[in-house]
């Protein structure tokens, strides 16, 4: 896999560009997960139904080797609890690991590194500055997924440093494709933001969902009932809302007559400060993914000192 386009040797030294192999659309991708956890799966398992590349081909990596026995069961990859093992084998390594590991895990990578690896973060807050300064290694694409792509219906947002040249940059797409939809940022910010709204928005719908399930109950519709309706609700309305390409201002009003129970519920939410309360819990999300960025720095400069 080549890594480096121009963009990147102009700001980084040639030695760091690939140029020992190139890999076609239609080769097999060897892909390796360092970390195991939920989302590592969602992955794989995207990438297996998809098509993309086989078990024998992916390999994963965690603390505990009964996760490590139960995803060889249920995958047929390879799994273990060798990180380096992974990397060995691995064209593509994908760091899945908690924050608060990641200086440790960068450190140990670190030797294992080659100049034609690709590296992928799906870990929270980690900067591509960051896990290229621990690894020594430029060529780097972060991503946020969601919770919906363990179904294949999420979203994924993601951005790559200069090094990673046009054609791979394809590849990183056709892999997140596999769990839903994405779109590049050239921006890192709108990872940070991505996180906030993206990764934090299916628990506040589903919080909102319990809510709105736990109001129909109380106004006398039974359980079963209530969820079924609310659900077809929210997919009905997100799906006229993906149709319509009309502002969803102009929906609103469109449902809304004048003294109208719409109208009336619509009140009771601007009195208890329902937009600005989501604003603010977003708002303390993006801080916090920020926050999270910020502490992450600072261990992987501790560890490297």
């Amino acid at each position: 896999m080549t890594i480096s386009g121009a963009a990147g040797r102009a700001r980084r030294p040639r030695a760091r560009v690939a140029r020992s192999r190139t890999m076609s659309e239609n080769d097999a991708v060897r892909i390796g997960f360092v970390g195991s956890g939920v989302m590592a799966e969602v992955m794989i398992s995207g990438l297996l139904t998809r098509g993309v590349t086989p078990p024998d081909h992916i390999w994963a990596s965690g603390p505990r080797e009964e996760r490590a026995a139960d995803l060889r069961a249920r995958h047929g990859i390879q799994a273990s609890t060798d990180n380096l093992a992974v990397v060995d084998h691995a064209e593509i390594v994908v760091l899945a690991v908690k924050p608060q590991t990641l200086a440790k895990v960068l450190g140990q990578l670190r030797p294992r590194i080659r100049p034609d690896h690709l590296v992928m973060s799906i870990i929270a807050g980690a900067r591509m500055g960051v896990i290229a300064s621990g690894l020594d290694h430029p060529a780097v694409v972060r991503c946020m997924p969601n919770l919906p792509c363990q179904i294949h219906r999420g979203m994924t947002i993601w951005t790559a440093t200069q090094e990673v040249a046009p054609p791979v940059r394809e590849r990183v797409r056709h892999i997140l494709q596999t769990m839903g939809k994405e779109i590049y940022v050239p921006d890192e910010v709108d990872v940070d933001r991505a996180t906030a709204v993206n990764g934090t928005g299916p628990a506040i719908i589903a919080h909102f969902v319990k809510a709105l399930e736990d109001a129909a109950n109380f106004i006398g519709e039974s359980r079963p009932l209530a969820r079924e309706s609310v659900l077809q609700t929210i997919i009905g309305t997100a799906e006229l809302i993906l149709a319509s390409h009309r502002h969803v201002g102009e929906l609103i009003d469109g449902v809304t007559s004048p003294g109208g129970t719409t109208s009336r519920a619509l009140h009771v939410l601007h009195q208890g400060r329902f937009a600005a309360v989501l604003t603010d819990a977003i708002d303390a999300a993006y801080r916090r993914s920020v926050e999270m960025g910020d502490k992450l720095d600072e261990q992987v400069r501790t560890v490297k000192s």
